[in-house]
């Protein structure tokens, strides 16, 4: 149990986990062996196959979070979590534990073909899924068109994409951006290091553009205040000059900080949407005015799910973006070996893990059980392809 809360719980490794309960057992006189990474890791994998494997309740209201993760090479991982919508609690955003696991399973190539056909097997095993919330990635739009469940689109990249089209070929947005980088390259080893602008992640940098304006907020608050040196001022003196763009794209993460306040613990309802509304009206010119029309775009486009007065709707995929992170921050120490049997640790998320369940669970399945559920359900490794090419050479 306290392997299974450390690993789970926690990001440390499996080692670390290990070495943690011997120093606990040297220094506080535990009274028991501390399992080895190995041992640890068929915990780990037999309890996620346990959540995975668990009959899910036929119903007339389930809701699928779906979507897909990218690695190195093509490999992609696939994951569906669903839940029933009389087990949503509005008052707080989604928890893995509130989730139930319903598809794991990866290919080299996903279409939406494929998608649809594991789709249509899940609406079998599930009963009636009234929508499923995803991002906006083409071939899971096709998947659920295809077998017939509405799409909700995600609110985080729903916003995203806005920014997106909004600054992406804006000169004032990429000059601004490639003056941090400059910066950034110029200044990472002098003695104005204390100064450079945080890293831009290219592939999700619409996703996290608050991480850039709180930068340039601090340096403009910084030049107000006369808190830098007149040598450090010199190095900063060309963020002023983007204090306009600076300001207005600081007045539109505020309005979605509030908006995401609402929807993602809330959801999208009819009084919601009202609310959502008002805070767009202080968006009234320019590129925020375009944010506002966008946004209320989003808002009646998705609202025509709800069926019922009082109704609220799902609108936030975060907690599956939250499980590909701990997923990806598991499989970091060893980018190269690519999707294997490990992937069941997502599943294993979701466990509230009671001392009931990790005992079911680990009395549940064999080791073989899980070797079948890998040839099953995932494509060969990236570590297995080249072993299979690369073989060990022996020396004589």
């Amino acid at each position: 149990m306290i392997f299974l809360k450390a690993k789970i719980e926690t990001s440390a490794g499996f080692r670390s986990v290990s070495k943690i309960i011997i120093v606990c057992h040297v220094y506080f006189k535990f009274n028991c062996s501390a399992p080895s990474f190995s041992t640890g890791s068929l915990w780990v994998k037999k309890l996620g196959y346990y959540q995975l494997q668990q009959p899910k309740e036929q119903a007339d209201d389930w809701i699928i979070i779906a979507d897909e993760s990218i690695g190195i090479g093509q490999e992609k991982l696939l994951v569906v979590l669903g839940i029933r919508r009389c087990n949503i609690d509005f008052s707080r955003p989604l928890q893995l534990q509130d989730l139930k696991p319903i598809l794991l399973k990866s290919k080299e190539r996903w279409t939406g073909d494929d998608i649809a056909q594991e789709l249509k097997k899940v609406k079998t095993q599930l009963g009636k899924i009234i929508y499923a919330v995803t991002d906006g990635g083409s071939t899971l739009k096709k998947g659920l068109k295809d077998s017939k469940i509405k799409h909700v689109y995600d609110i985080t990249h729903a916003i995203a994409i806005c920014l997106e089209k909004i600054y992406k070929n804006d000169v004032e947005f990429k000059e601004y951006t490639h003056l941090m980088g400059q910066m950034r390259f110029k200044k990472c080893c002098s003695k104005y290091a204390h100064l450079i602008p945080p890293n831009q992640r290219s592939k999700s940098r619409f996703l996290n553009i608050d991480i850039i304006v709180n930068w340039g907020v601090k340096v403009l608050k910084a030049l107000e205040n006369n808190d830098a040196s007149n040598d450090e001022k010199k190095e900063l003196v060309w963020v002023k000059e983007k204090e306009e763009l600076i300001i207005e794209m600081d007045k539109i993460t505020e309005v979605i900080r509030q908006l995401s306040v609402i929807l993602k613990s809330g959801g999208l309802s009819n009084k919601n949407k009202r609310k959502c509304i008002s805070i767009l009206k202080t968006c009234k010119k320019g590129r925020m005015r375009e944010f506002r029309k966008y946004l209320i775009n989003y808002l009646e486009s998705n609202i025509i799910h709800l069926k019922k007065r009082g109704e609220k709707l799902l609108c936030s995929s975060d907690i599956i973006e939250t499980t590909f992170g701990k997923y990806k921050n598991e499989i970091s120490k060893n980018l190269m070996t690519g999707i294997t049997d490990l992937a069941l640790i997502i599943p294993a998320f979701t466990s509230n893990l009671s001392e009931e369940e990790v005992m079911k669970a680990i009395d549940y399945s064999t080791v073989k059980d899980i070797e079948k559920w890998n040839k099953t359900n995932l494509c060969d490794s990236l570590s297995v392809k080249r072993n299979a090419i690369l073989k060990k050479v022996v020396r004589k």
